[in-house]
């Protein structure tokens, strides 16, 4: 495997065919930061590509010498995305992770004329604000961090500021929603959205991607991407309700639940991948954790207290503490109802006091 100089990336060029990440063609021009892998440097027939959006990976499926270097060049929790159908069997053979997932993704497009523009009046205390870098990295606000990461995809703030777009709502200590630019290539740009858990359900989010594609639009940019999971159909509404027009489905693997948001999916769901993560555990025990935080967000307080006590019994170090404290928060956001049973609570207490006598 050999990792390209920037001044050679375009030679993969022809090996992608999936046209939904735009963050393949911003690295492969020099637009967007990221690294480009080959099993030629002078002929390239396989690659893979790495963005701060996804990893993507295209070309010949048959150079098994490039694919069992593949795991060496991602993370175990890392998602990889493949290019055509002919990797979709392939990915968990090359994957560090043997228990990759597959699940769906959404792609969504927007010009200009048939953007709907957004009509809003802001609750006392909250402001509608470009993103501005300088001032920002002297602010205390929270989510500060995220916000500050999502604009790294552009390299520096001199490139965000010049190409990139950002709009966020804030009060007075927390910024509440945001909504910036991923990345971009030639006349197109991807924009992405987030609200902090606890200011949902407030219309703050299509305030700030309607204010974000108005800027986009205003800087020159023909086409604004939007790209979701499947399950995130608060996401979907948004996009639509701007003029966001559907393109097609595509495929990605992941390590996790692929979520977005905390009620993505639907509690059985939850507990399905809690199963799944179960059966894994048993091959790759470091994938106990995601089956017991599916557990909890399945609200199945049994299979809870059952996986963490086989986490006892392997000496895998559990805070009894912590973990009912993020049960509580999950609580607060209408989830993990069946928690508030004895046997939890029980269960919680009396662990956390035979640690307490341990020390």
């Amino acid at each position: 495997m050999i990792k390209l100089n920037n001044n050679e990336f375009k030679k993969i060029t022809q090996l992608v065919k999936l046209q939904d990440e735009l963050s393949v063609f911003s690295v492969i021009s020099g637009e967007n930061p990221g690294d480009i892998y080959v099993n030629n440097a002078d002929n390239p027939t396989v690659a893979l590509i790495k963005t701060s959006e996804c990893n993507l990976i295209a070309g010949s499926v048959d150079d098994e010498v490039f694919n069992s270097e593949i795991a060496s060049e991602l993370d175990f929790w890392e998602p990889l995305t493949p290019d055509s159908n002919e990797w979709l069997d392939k990915i968990p053979t090359v994957h560090k992770n043997s228990f990759v997932k597959k699940y769906k993704r959404r792609h969504y497009v927007l010009t200009k004329n048939e953007f709907i523009e957004c009509k809003y009046t802001l609750g006392q205390g909250y402001i509608l604000e470009k993103v501005n870098l300088s001032l920002l990295r002297k602010s205390t606000f929270e989510n500060l961090e995220h916000v500050l990461e999502w604009a790294e995809n552009f390299g520096d703030d001199e490139n965000f500021e010049k190409y990139g777009s950002g709009y966020m709502i804030h009060n007075d200590k927390t910024i509440v929603s945001w909504s910036m630019s991923d990345c971009r290539f030639k006349k197109e740009i991807a924009i992405g959205i987030h609200t902090d858990d606890r200011y949902r359900k407030n219309g703050f989010a299509k305030i700030v991607v309607a204010a974000t594609v108005k800027e986009c639009f205003n800087k020159g940019y023909d086409k604004i991407h939007w790209l979701c999971v499947d399950s995130n159909k608060g996401s979907r509404a948004i996009a639509e309700k701007l003029g966001f027009k559907f393109v097609n489905h595509y495929y990605s693997f992941t390590s996790f639940p692929p979520i977005e948001n905390l009620k993505d999916l639907s509690e059985s769901e939850w507990h399905q991948w809690g199963e799944y993560l179960e059966a894994a555990s048993k091959t790759e025990e470091s994938l106990i954790w995601q089956c017991l935080f599916c557990y909890i967000k399945g609200n199945d307080v049994e299979k809870t207290i059952e996986t963490m006590t086989i986490m006892t019994h392997k000496e895998i170090e559990i805070d009894y503490l912590r973990m009912r404290n993020w049960v509580d928060e999950l609580q607060s956001y209408g989830m993990c109802s069946n928690f508030n049973k004895e046997s939890w609570i029980d269960f919680c207490s009396e662990n956390f006091r035979s640690k307490e006598a341990a020390i």
